[in-house]
């Protein structure tokens, strides 16, 4: 049902161009060293899982600098980012716009929460929104992981309220995500649907990191998930490197390729043990040679990261 088709674009990274009926028509999947660096490591959190989402969000704005058609005409107060509290913080859009483009970024807020309605079924809340910056007939950035796409189809929700409410004008919304669901980005399309109603131009372009994945139990983001995940073959070459061969190994379809990225950032201590918690569980459960190295080295690499945040404070100036 989907194809995928490699496309030749001057930056750092292999772009993919993916077509599925029920994606926007503009989605990319980008392979890049820095993402990989995330999601084949848990124990990347905090101030290194900052520099390197830096990293990735100047990849994907370097390629939108040019699949994105006009992404380089709009004059700085027609760019804005919608940053959804507090997963979007951690992308750092606009210090990866200012180290690429030399210029500023502003930002709109939208404090959004996840909640469980049944076993497979989640939904958000919204319970801050500031769009004081919000742009007319100007291009929207957004930067955050997507599983379910209940947060991101809320956010929309009100961006688009919001716009009408000042009767404004939209052009496009780029979406950069290090960890996107198949079944999340798909809410995406049905947004780029709402908003045509009202904007007949208004494009949504997607750049995916590594791989669309499949979506476990809750909001799990697994590599290997038959019917969902939609997957380079360089990446099913990497995932079998790092984690066991791809189609029979335990952890491509096991493991999360994200954990919960807001503690990764935000609540060390709790991540780093969730992620200790996951390699002890699931050595027992695994059979192959090589997910049971990678879990044994993920549990030495995690403890040696929880002594790390006993450390005390060391000044880095001299007075």
């Amino acid at each position: 049902m989907e194809a995928l088709k490699g496309i030749n674009v001057p930056i750092e990274a292999r772009v993919y161009k993916v077509s599925h009926p029920k994606l926007p028509r503009n989605s990319y999947i980008v392979c890049m060293p820095q993402a990989r660096r995330i999601l084949y490591d848990p124990v990347v959190c905090g101030r290194k899982l900052r520099s390197l989402a830096i990293e990735c969000s100047k990849v994907f704005l370097a390629a939108a600098w040019h699949l994105v058609p006009n992404f380089r005409k709009p004059r700085a107060n027609e760019v804005a980012e919608i940053v959804v509290l507090r997963g979007g913080l951690g992308y750092a859009l606009n210090m990866a716009f200012d180290e690429l483009f030399g210029g500023y970024l502003p930002q709109c807020f939208i404090g959004a929460r996840r909640f469980r309605i049944s076993e497979e079924e989640f939904g958000a809340e919204i319970s801050y929104c500031n769009f004081d910056p919000l742009p007319d007939d100007g291009v929207l950035l957004m930067g955050d992981t997507i599983a379910t796409g209940a947060s991101v189809s809320q956010t929309l929700g009100e961006v688009r309220d919001e716009l009408l409410k000042r009767d404004y004008g939209i052009k496009k919304l780029l979406v950069f995500s290090i960890a996107a669901a198949f079944r999340g980005c798909t809410r995406l399309l049905e947004w780029e649907e709402k908003f045509k109603e009202h904007w007949p131009n208004f494009k949504v372009y997607l750049f995916a990191a590594e791989e669309l994945f499949g979506l476990g139990e809750g909001t799990h983001l697994r590599f290997r998930k038959e019917d969902e995940a939609i997957v380079p073959e360089e990446t099913k070459a990497y995932v079998s490197k790092v984690y066991g061969d791809y189609e029979t190994a335990f952890l491509p379809g096991n493991i999360c390729a994200i954990f919960d990225w807001g503690d990764r950032i935000f609540r060390l201590r709790q991540h780093l043990e969730d992620v200790m918690k996951f390699a002890r569980i699931s050595f027992k459960a695994a059979r192959d040679r090589k997910s049971m190295k990678a879990l044994k080295k993920m549990e030495r690499d995690t403890q040696l990261e929880l002594k790390r945040l006993d450390r005390r404070l060391v000044r880095a100036w001299k007075p």
